[in-house]
């Protein structure tokens, strides 16, 4: 008798212990898009599926952001087109961006990799903050880096760096230089902060006449990037603002 009431003691539990893990199991909500939401990307999905069989969806995520800074970074402007784009660096009605060839390029994979980054960790906002900043204001394809970001808003919609870059894309495309400066303002200090979205603030505030905002924020770049290009052009445009912020 002692034997057969430990046993239905131990099946209790047991019904007991499974009905709360059933429970707890559909209350479960994932923080990451469903395995079907991941669109393969220049033939990733070995790696997706390893990915999402060893739970390693972050690391994944690092090593694609990687490759997409590195896709990025490659050359790809023939020799005259970049003679061509050097010659009228700095000439009125040029658009200067400072990268990497000043930012120019087609790159038709950046889009694809960037949600494929975020399919893969939604939460991984500086790449997401890297991907629409490189779209809207060096590769001009606004439309596209609004996309990352409202796929970033869909797992977080109160990410205010998503929204305040959201907001800058509006104001460039209504040509407001003042509101793109503003929208941006909030977010240069943060560590997350693209140094794509810091030139572009010292470009908007020096052509506004604000040379001690823009000289603060060159000589801010020149303490938080390691790219060759951003530090070139920071420490040019601060010996070209010398003259104008002392006497104001």
């Amino acid at each position: 008798m002692e034997k057969r009431a430990g046993l239905f003691l131990l099946l209790a539990a047991l019904l007991a212990w499974g009905a709360g893990s059933s429970a707890a199991f559909r209350g479960y909500r994932t923080q990451f898009p469903p395995p079907g939401e991941i669109k393969q990307a220049g033939g990733g999905a070995p790696a997706d599926m390893f990915a999402l069989a060893f739970g390693a969806r972050r690391l994944f995520a690092d090593l694609w952001f990687v490759r997409l800074m590195q896709y990025y970074g490659t050359r790809e402007l023939s020799d005259d087109e970049e003679q061509e784009e050097l010659e009228s660096h700095g000439k009125p009605g040029h658009h200067c961006h400072h990268g990497a060839d000043f930012g120019k390029g087609r790159y038709p994979d950046f889009l694809p990799m960037s949600l494929h980054i975020l399919q893969l960790d939604p939460g991984f906002t500086a790449a997401c903050l890297y991907s629409a900043a490189s779209l809207a204001f060096n590769l001009e394809r606004p439309d596209e880096a609004e996309a990352v970001l409202n796929y970033g808003l869909r797992y977080s919609p109160k990410e205010w760096k998503y929204l305040s870059v959201l907001a800058a894309i509006g104001y460039t495309k209504a040509k407001d230089p003042n509101a793109v400066a503003s929208a941006i303002a909030p977010m240069l200090k943060d560590p997350d902060c693209p140094v794509m979205l810091k030139q572009l603030a010292a470009f908007l505030n020096k052509r506004a006449g604000n040379y001690a905002a823009a000289a603060a924020i060159y000589a801010d770049i020149l303490v938080t990037t390691k790219d060759p290009a951003y530090l070139r052009n920071a420490a040019r445009e601060l010996e070209k603002l010398k003259g104008r912020t002392s006497k104001r």
